[in-house]
């Protein structure tokens, strides 16, 4: 992509062979103000997803993206804020009130982040914000202009005809909400400018995000590596008159020992009969002696999602009962794995998921008939996992390699009062896969092993 400082785009409207300029040099950001240590993820990182993204542009055609502004939480308080992961995607930059404007015009793409300026009374309290130096050492993006120029230059732009396409990121759940900025913005355009042409591009960056780079790759290695950690300790602690938050607080302290100070998403920490209940959020009660615990529960790194999900027994060991429940949902787990490969599609893997499940409380006398499978198997096998956890990315396209996702087989008998599911997270390779969360102790042999080792210890 050739490159066109924001500074030189007034002359590029006038004069379009003036002004170019080359991909910015790479350089590493080490980590200030809130951006995490990654070795890989510099500004080459963020040009070169802004590059793929362009490529998909035309003549006359601008993408824009908004970080975000923190959601109110109560009277004077903010929820903390997230930024947007298609902006952070495409720029590395975490904080609010930021604009990304890519354009395209005669095979040059310029780019500019559009920064509300400082505010010295608000900084006293939230913080400062990135000097344009840093701005451009994280994302690489030299042109870098106040936000409050934003609607002149997209006036000058789009009154002009300079741009006839206005790309936008209605994301899958925009329609859902009651208030979505993009949407809000696609409605002022295109009453001011009823010949511009309003196009999504969330199917584009869905696209890009669900291969992942080798610098993605690499930092959900790293938080695979503390989630182990944080599993790893929930087991060693876990006994029975535990409340369940106890269990949380043993995580998220392993995570902060590593440097984390957020979870991927909120844990679900659920014993016994509140299995049932998929995203539990309420772990305030006690583990009993012979109940199973169930911990779904992820870390971050570098801003990128793990989530796995492993079940141990309250008092370390398992029953009979519940040994063969979890042997059925481990042979599904692998069997799944087993057939992950370049060319293969999703709901094959779920099919996969499914039938291994049948054929195990079929054998157990629970089921006579695959159309009733569901009646004991509640959700999916698989989704993408990535900047998000459940990451973007579609399902009707085959396998490719480089995609990272779950492999995660789940097995409800209300009746026994059991429930587990067993989670991992797979990187698909070139004729297979590569199980990124095999060091996390699985089998009941290993679960049993850690916990009993531990309890031993403790006496």
């Amino acid at each position: 992509m050739r490159v066109l400082s924001w500074k030189g785009m007034s002359a590029l409207c006038a004069n379009p062979s003036s002004s170019r300029v080359s991909e910015p040099t790479n350089s590493t950001y080490y980590g200030k103000f809130g951006q995490s240590k990654g070795e890989k993820m510099d500004r080459s990182f963020y040009s070169e997803n802004r590059r793929k993204a362009a490529v998909h542009m035309t003549d006359g055609d601008a993408m824009l993206f908004f970080s975000g502004e923190s959601v109110q939480k109560s009277a004077d308080e903010d929820f903390p804020f997230f930024t947007n992961r298609n902006f952070l995607y495409l720029t590395g930059i975490q904080q609010e009130q930021f604009a990304l404007l890519l354009l395209k015009k005669d095979d040059l793409t310029s780019e500019c982040l559009f920064v509300a300026k400082p505010d010295l009374e608000r900084e006293i309290w939230t913080g400062r914000r990135f000097t344009e130096e840093e701005i451009n050492e994280i994302s690489g993006v030299e042109g870098v202009e106040d936000i409050d120029s934003l609607n002149g230059t997209l006036d000058e732009l789009l009154s002009s005809q300079t741009v006839m396409t206005l790309w936008l990121c209605f994301d899958a759940h925009a329609l859902e909400r009651s208030f979505d900025v993009e949407r809000e913005f696609a409605k002022h355009i295109q009453n001011r400018y009823p010949h511009i042409v309003i196009r999504n591009s969330y199917p584009l960056l869905a696209a890009l995000r669900k291969i992942k780079a080798p610098a993605e790759i690499d930092a959900i290695r790293k938080a695979m590596q503390i989630t182990e950690a944080g599993i790893r300790r929930m087991m060693q602690a876990a006994k029975p008159g535990m409340l369940e938050y106890e269990l949380e607080a043993e995580f998220n302290s392993e995570l902060a020992a590593h440097g984390q100070r957020r979870t991927a998403f909120p844990s679900i920490l659920a014993g016994g009969e509140r299995i049932f209940y998929l995203h539990y959020a309420n772990p305030m009660s006690v583990l009993a002696d012979g109940e199973l615990i169930l911990s779904d529960v992820g870390s971050t790194y570098d801003e990128y999602c793990t989530d796995i999900s492993r079940v141990f027994p309250a008092n370390g060991h398992f029953s009979e009962r519940q040994a063969q429940i979890y042997r059925i949902a481990f042979a599904a787990n692998r069997a799944v794995m087993a057939q992950a490969r370049p060319g293969v599609f999703f709901p094959q893997l779920n099919r996969t998921c499914r039938e291994v499940s049948f054929e195990g409380l079929k054998a157990l006398g629970l089921l006579d008939d695959f159309a009733d499978v569901r009646r004991y198997v509640w959700h999916g096998a698989v989704h993408h996992v990535g900047l998000d956890t459940h990451d973007v990315g579609g399902y009707e396209e085959p396998i490719a390699e480089n995609m990272v996702f779950t492999v995660d087989a789940g097995i409800y008998v209300r009746e026994w009062g059991i429930g587990l599911r067993i989670e991992d997270n797979i990187l698909v390779t070139a004729d297979g896969c590569e199980n990124l969360s095999t060091a996390i102790p699985t089998t009941m042999e290993e679960i049993e092993s850690l916990m009993n080792y531990n309890h031993e210890k403790r006496k």
